[in-house]
């Protein structure tokens, strides 16, 4: 019965329901707990249990919904959304809270989004958008702002951006993006927890070769568009996940779209060959409509090699085809 729904999914409910079955799996507190010990620092020294089980806020992991109607979906004082007067609505597609010990004792809180983002050349720089989302769940902390406003309160805010499908050079490397004070005359004192409140990492990696680091490369295993359901379990294992149910059935039914998008592709990259009169000869006309159905999948962020095995040509052609739409 699931695989009679998938065959007549179109392209674009199916990419909202891989992106939107993605995004589940990466809210799970066993992945969040991994990415902040790894690459929030404040984290970094506190076990990773305690990470998972007592500085995640219960209850406020928040995940965008596909289809979902504004101002329908908040916890514990959070929005998936934030929507300033003159300015548009920005959604996020995983937003908490979590606290950690600070030097008294005192839980020091903060809010964590997390992005999934396949399409490394979105036509700006990643890293505008990745602050302008951070300034908006700053922001988004004061509800009015007048004489009496307490700026005293506002919170540390980490926007983690996962990237995949980036090109070789940009593989398999994390970066920090946050505030630094450099004293222009004279030199004073200043805690960083007093003006360090906007803090953007991008994590980036691709398919195509194994990574070193532990949580990169848990994370390259859970988005891979190659590796089989009952490889990227077992994987996952290996790198000390539980796969529980849950974790189970999300990377099942990754799999299953993962699946109906290619074949859509395929189906709309014939269709478009033999539109467009392009057919003639047979050989010819099938050449040019594996081009433009390996484009298609390409863009909607398939792995090379995935491409390739569909397509039955060559990882090095594709490759190359890969290289076009980056030149684009």
């Amino acid at each position: 019965m699931c695989e009679i729904r998938l065959a007549v999914m179109s392209t674009e409910e199916g990419k909202e329901k891989y992106d939107a079955t993605l995004k589940e799996l990466l809210a799970n507190r066993q992945f969040l707990a991994r990415i902040l010990k790894r690459f929030v620092w404040e984290f970094a020294e506190y076990p990773l249990e305690e990470i998972e089980e007592q500085y995640i806020e219960p209850g406020s992991v928040l995940v965008s919904k596909v289809g979902v109607a504004r101002n329908q979906m908040r916890v514990e004082g959070i929005s998936n959304e934030d929507t300033s007067m003159g300015e548009g609505t920005v959604w996020y597609d995983i937003v908490f809270r979590a606290a950690y010990p600070g030097e008294d004792g005192v839980r020091i809180g903060m809010y964590i989004n997390v992005e999934a983002q396949n399409d490394p050349y979105p036509g700006y720089p990643l890293e505008m958008r990745a602050v302008y989302y951070a300034a908006r769940r700053l922001s988004a902390q004061l509800k009015t702002i007048n004489r009496n406003t307490n700026y005293g309160c506002l919170q540390k805010v980490y926007s983690i951006w996962i990237c995949m499908n980036v090109p070789a050079y940009q593989a398999h490397t994390a970066s920090l993006y946050h505030f630094r004070k450099r004293d222009i005359l004279g030199h004073i004192k200043r805690d960083p927890n007093g003006y360090d409140l906007l803090n953007v990492v991008i994590l980036r990696f691709n398919d195509n070769a194994e990574i070193q680091d532990e949580v990169l490369g848990m994370l390259q295993v859970l988005c891979s568009g190659k590796i089989t359901r009952e490889a990227k379990l077992e994987r996952l294992k290996q790198y000390g996940v539980r796969v529980d149910d849950k974790i189970e059935k999300g990377v099942t039914e990754m799999g299953g779209f993962a699946e109906a998008l290619v074949r859509e592709a395929m189906a709309e990259g014939e269709a478009r060959g033999e539109a467009r009169g392009e057919v003639r000869g047979e050989a010819r006309g099938e050449a040019k409509a594996k081009h433009k159905m390996s484009l298609n999948m390409l863009r909607d962020g398939i792995s090379v090699e995935t491409v390739a095995h569909y397509a039955d040509t060559s990882v090095e052609i594709v490759r190359s085809w890969s290289q076009e739409l980056q030149k684009n």
